[in-house]
C-alpha cells in the first residue's frame, strides 16, 4: 500500500530551489505527483507517493532538503 503525502519547503526564494527539492524526494523514492510554490511567502508544496515510507524517509533524512520541509526528523 503507498502513502500519499503532501510536504512544504521553506525557503523557496530562489529559482531551482523546488526543484532541488523534488530531486531529492525522487533520489529518495518518493513519485511526485504535484508541486507548487507560493512566491509571495517561499513555501512549495509537494504532493508526493512512497510505496515504503520508512525506506523513503531514512534515504531522504541523508539530504539536505529534510532540513527545509515540513517533515520532523
Amino acid at each position: 500500500m503507498s502513502d500519499l503525502l503532501t510536504l512544504n519547503f521553506y525557503e523557496c526564494e530562489h529559482d531551482g530551489d523546488l526543484n532541488n527539492y523534488i530531486s531529492d524526494l525522487q533520489e529518495s523514492g518518493a513519485s511526485v505527483i504535484d508541486s507548487n510554490i507560493n512566491h509571495e511567502a517561499e513555501i512549495g508544496h509537494v504532493t508526493i507517493e512512497v510505496e515504503d515510507y520508512e525506506a523513503f524517509l531514512e534515504k531522504f533524512k541523508e539530504t539536505d532538503s529534510i532540513d527545509f520541509s515540513s517533515i520532523r526528523h
